[in-house]
């Protein structure tokens, strides 16, 4: 098996990252109604018909935990480890990755009673969680570090990781002026998936030129033996899945705006054509301490669960949440409470976003809790009307910036704290006609028509009448549009 095959040669020295771009809820975006079906996009009598994404919605998170973040970080921003001193080689560094990407996102403003609201997408995500031990990253460095002959268990790791198509439509409604409902139907298509499970080693120092360690415990992936290829991310008919999500909200006599999300409900069903490997050998290298060593360490554990190889089917599920949201605007200030759970692991978060609102600009601060990462303190710019909104912010503000100073200068030692990093990016604009009621509409056919239609047909007493009320009409939508230009 190739060296790019295996998942813990892919997963323990690339960095990705995971979408959070929970302080979009209650946001009014397109992003945040088709992430929470429930949520309006649309501003009756003001917004148009039709709203589209002009670029991808991007948005990305990472999160490393450890004692080993120096070296990690050393890796990551000059493809080289550093040799670290710990004081227990079995203890667990954990690496939280992914991103999530909306390819294509429309959605249709159907009716204004009710606010009925009809959307369609597209969107490519991968995640990821791995627990990598102190040891590895030593072994990995140079098995001369190590000052004993032989160690138990120090490189025990797991590690998952999953990129999938979903296929989305979604309708949300007022059931009335207090109750709405949505939900939002996917299809999955799986791209790839890889697993890992060391749960038993040894390593011994055989002399200053040699060691062998022993593992045993599984590896699956979707693609077997192949050599990954970026070719492998395309969407294929071969790994299909389902999910689905529900959400409702409550608006209180006195302006109080609550909502519940049930996000991505769902599984994925990889094809019988994937490969399970069961191992449990010795990998020895030789000639270790010159260049290359960890080329045959891979090369080795390759061959060890290539004779094991067995094609089955699986199920896998997919990162599903809960979402619980509460705001109230004051005045030019709103403010937003969320609370965000992961159903399937410890991932989750607890935020505070402080909007501040002038005309169309949006600038939020938002203190938030982690219950991975802890204290973060993230902000956003939102330039927002009826018709077009961009977004773009980060949920660690301050981490960010010193991970990406860190990156670009190749310095591991920039910054204080795990590494860890997010970011989010989105612009999207509606067009079509303006949806309005009746009552507000700007533009009535027939009697906006003044040379033609019934209009010209009238009697002089009638059509001084129509004159007059389209006077009333056109002096109206003048507010309007001076409104809009100040939202």
């Amino acid at each position: 098996m190739k060296k790019s095959s295996c998942l813990i040669f892919i997963m323990l020295f690339t960095f990705k990252t995971f979408a959070q771009s929970f302080s979009l809820s209650h946001s009014g975006t397109q992003y945040d109604s088709f992430e929470n079906p429930v949520e309006q996009s649309f501003d009756k009598d003001l917004s148009r018909k039709y709203a589209l994404n002009l670029l991808p919605s991007f948005s990305v998170f990472g999160n490393f935990n450890g004692e080993a973040q120096t070296a990690f970080k050393k890796y990551l921003f000059t493809q080289r480890l550093g040799a670290s001193n710990f004081g227990n080689y079995t203890n667990t560094n954990n690496l939280v990755y992914g991103t999530d990407l909306y390819l294509f996102m429309f959605k249709i403003f159907k009716t204004t009673n009710y606010n009925r609201e009809l959307g369609f997408s597209l969107k490519f995500k991968d995640e990821g969680n791995v627990r990598i031990s102190n040891g590895t990253f030593v072994l990995l460095d140079d098995f001369r570090n190590f000052n004993e002959n032989s160690y138990t268990n120090i490189l025990n790791n797991k590690g998952t990781n999953q990129s999938y198509y979903q296929l989305a439509i979604n309708y949300r409604e007022n059931y009335d002026e207090r109750w709405g409902f949505g939900a939002k139907f996917s299809i999955l298509n799986g791209a790839t998936y890889s697993k890992i499970s060391i749960n038993s080693s040894k390593l011994s120092i055989d002399s200053d030129t040699s060691y062998t360690a022993n593992l045993q415990g599984q590896y699956r992936s979707s693609f077997g033996n192949d050599k990954f290829t970026y070719s492998k991310l395309f969407p294929n008919f071969k790994n299909l899945g389902a999910a689905i999500s529900a959400g409702a909200s409550y608006t209180s006599k006195k302006g109080l705006y609550l909502s519940l999300n049930i996000k991505d409900l769902g599984f994925i069903h990889w094809s019988k054509k994937s490969s399970i490997y069961d191992f449990a050998d010795d990998i020895t290298v030789n000639d270790a301490d010159k260049p290359g060593t960890n080329s045959t360490f891979f090369s080795n554990f390759g061959k060890i669960i290539n004779a094991t190889e067995r094609k089955k089917g699986f199920n896998s599920v997919i990162d599903s949440r809960t979402t619980f949201t509460v705001s109230k605007d004051f005045d030019f200030y709103r403010a937003t409470f969320v609370l965000n759970k992961s159903f399937f692991n410890n991932e989750g978060q607890i935020a505070i976003i402080n909007n501040l609102r002038k005309n169309a600009f949006n600038i939020s601060i938002n203190p938030v809790y982690d219950f991975i990462s802890k204290w973060n303190l993230g902000s956003q710019l939102m330039i927002k009307s009826p018709n077009a909104e961009f977004y773009v912010g980060s949920e660690q503000v301050f981490p960010t910036y010193y991970f990406t100073k860190g990156f670009i200068t190749q310095n591991e030692n920039i910054g204080n704290g795990s590494p860890r990093a997010a970011f989010y990016i989105g612009l999207n604009v509606k067009f079509g006609k303006k949806m309005q009621d009746m009552g507000n509409a700007d533009y009535i056919p027939g009697l906006n028509d003044k040379e033609t239609g019934f209009v010209y047909k009238m009697g002089k007493k009638e059509l001084r009448k129509a004159q007059k009320e389209n006077k009333a009409i056109e002096k109206r939508a003048r507010k309007n549009d001076k409104r809009n230009r100040r939202r």
